[in-house]
């Protein structure tokens, strides 16, 4: 081979494997969020309410989603002592086999910032409500993922879209968390 078509050569590769670097590097930022993940300047990690400071969904922001469709959402400000924040949404009834039973018709998505979270590397969390208002104050099994932002400050969105049979919900929360 002539150094001419060596020199061509050894460029073609050195090319090729900048564009594969760049590539893997770039992707990095757009992969599924898995436990350990961070995410702008915070931590996503799987946990239970029990283990945070504070919950998203009541007091600071409202979950209640009635009708499929799209909705957003600004919450109440998240005060800055809270260093870990549980996100869990998920869906409740008054058995086992109720909550299941929906459950298992839903397909779920999340996203934290516009980054897709992998659910099922976070897992679901169930406990009982003594007595859930829209159960008619009866005590309620809530099912929820088990996802805790830590050290989150300023400006977040996040975005659950549950689907089931002819039924596409998108529900959106932006919260801030005071510095």
């Amino acid at each position: 081979m002539s150094k001419a078509r060596q020199l061509i050569a050894g460029a073609v590769v050195a090319a090729a494997l900048a564009v594969a670097a760049s590539a893997s590097a770039g992707s990095s930022h757009t992969d599924a969020i898995d436990p350990g993940t961070p995410v702008n300047g915070m931590l996503v990690v799987q946990g239970i309410a029990k283990e945070a400071d504070v919950e998203l969904f009541t007091p600071f922001c409202d979950p209640i989603v009635v009708k499929p469709g799209a909705v957003t959402r600004t919450c109440d400000p998240v005060p800055p002592w809270a260093k870990r924040i549980f996100i869990g949404y998920g869906l409740w009834g008054v058995t086992k086999k109720i909550v299941d039973t929906a459950w298992n018709k839903r397909s779920w998505a999340l996203w934290i910032d516009g980054r897709l979270v992998n659910l099922s590397r976070f897992g679901t969390t169930d406990r009982w409500i003594p007595s859930l208002p829209a159960a008619d104050g009866r005590p309620a099994l809530l099912r929820e993922w088990a996802i805790v932002l830590v050290g989150a400050e300023g400006r977040h969105t996040i975005r659950y879209s549950p689907r089931r049979p002819r039924s596409v919900y998108s529900m959106t929360w932006k919260f801030t968390v005071s510095p």
